[in-house]
């Protein structure tokens, strides 16, 4: 690409203006800024950076008019790190071409104002200047594309790698607090907002691992959609043959109100997803070990879904936690299973007590899904009373009952 040596007015122009391009930088600015919201928005020292880089593209171009030569290989690391550095100031790809763009148009319009004011100019500056604006600011459009997207390449595999170092604290034995907040505010996950884990059975194609990945990236695109974060918020691993997704939930939400929500969520996501197939949802968790539990408690009523099957799809710990709680306690096992063990010589007894619990009590419901008379169901439940020792009136004692059918329902 030969550079053309401008002459005359034409070279005294751009000197002033490489000397001083102020009118260059405050237009260009003016410009692009209301074209694009992106750069209206610029923090202080993102302005800073920006205007720094319309001056040195000014300046850029000037010289090599004066000089008669294309950028040297220093000016053009220097421009090549204009772009670098907006993958890292959150500026996407097309606001910057666009920005560059919008820019070489204003630093034209300036050139032609010059020339109508100075018609001795006007020859040089459209058959031997113009055809080289055109070749030199799609070669440097090239340039900072081209730096931009290798930048945001690494970016990507450095934050890959700060992620699987992640979840490595997350399902190690140290659940080094200090050092999981430390990679978390490094890629940019704030450690202080609690998380809860969705695990998932999912069905994709058999293909190559590069595809898998690729599938899986998109699956988080919608996932992030659906429940309105960014994507960049979103943490995955895969963990005994599933998917897990730690999402982030509300700060200042209770217990309650995240399970609440997250449950509604994992809802839709199995309804409009075609690959989730099931989902288990753990309970709220903050730190490495939090962020542990709320997997293994994903997964654990994922698995006691798969076994029973029906309902949506979903699976939510909290759901199964009463029976997970006793089961963490040999003592507290032994005495709900001892509260059914002398029904289970009676199936029908038995069967009429899971029943009657599954209804809420009632007795018509009961009845009628027992395919009873309600005479026959009240001498079943009298005679339960009898043989357990209890009183159905008796709230506590009925809680204990539903843990203990649960309990042993699960195990079958």
């Amino acid at each position: 690409m030969k550079v053309p040596q401008v002459t005359g007015k034409l070279r005294e122009v751009t000197a002033a203006y490489a000397r001083d391009p102020t009118v260059i930088i405050e237009r260009s600015y003016r410009a692009i800024t209301q074209s694009d919201p992106t750069y209206a928005g610029l923090p202080s020292s993102t302005k800073g950076d920006f205007l720094e880089s319309i001056r040195f593209s000014a300046v850029l171009w000037c010289k090599t008019l004066l000089t008669g030569e294309y950028p040297s290989d220093h000016d053009m690391e220097t421009f090549r790190n204009v772009g670098r550095r907006r993958v890292h100031q959150g500026i996407e790809l097309a606001s910057l071409l666009r920005a560059y763009r919008v820019g070489s148009k204003e630093l034209w319009a300036i050139y032609l104002e010059f020339s109508s004011e100075h018609h001795d100019v006007k020859d040089e500056l459209l058959s031997t200047v113009s055809p080289y604006l055109l070749d030199h600011f799609d070669e440097m459009a090239q340039a900072i594309a081209t730096a931009y997207m290798e930048e945001q390449y690494e970016q990507s595999r450095w934050k890959d790698a700060l992620r699987y170092e992640l979840c490595n604290l997350v399902f190690g034995a140290t659940g080094d607090v200090d050092e999981f907040n430390r990679v978390s505010e490094t890629i940019g996950i704030d450690p202080t907002i609690a998380r809860v884990a969705f695990a998932l059975n999912l069905d994709v194609p058999d293909t190559l691992p590069s595809r898998v990945e690729t599938e899986l990236d998109r699956m988080m695109l919608v996932v992030a959609r659906m429940a309105k974060v960014n994507a960049a918020d979103l943490v995955r691993a895969m963990y005994r043959g599933r998917l897990i997704v730690w999402m982030p939930c509300i700060r200042g939400d209770s217990v309650l109100a995240s399970d609440r929500r997250m449950g509604e969520l994992a809802a839709r996501l199995i309804a409009n997803v075609p690959e989730f197939k099931q989902m288990g949802v753990g309970m709220m968790g903050q730190g490495p070990s939090g962020w542990s539990g709320s997997v293994e408690e994903a997964v654990k009523a994922l698995e006691i879904g798969e076994r029973h099957g029906g309902g949506d799809g979903v699976y939510r710990y909290s759901d199964i936690a009463l029976n997970e709680g006793a089961r963490r306690s040999d003592n507290v096992l032994r005495y709900l299973e001892s509260l059914v063990e002398r029904l289970s010589h009676e199936p029908d007894l038995l069967r009429t007590l899971e029943c009657y619990l599954e209804q809420f009590q009632k007795h018509k419901q009961t009845a009628s899904v027992l395919g009873i008379h309600p005479n026959t169901l009240s001498y079943r439940l009298e005679r339960i009373q009898e043989i357990a020792g209890g009183s159905l009136e008796d709230p506590a004692w009925l809680a204990k009952l539903y843990v203990a059918t649960r309990l042993r329902k699960d195990s079958l």
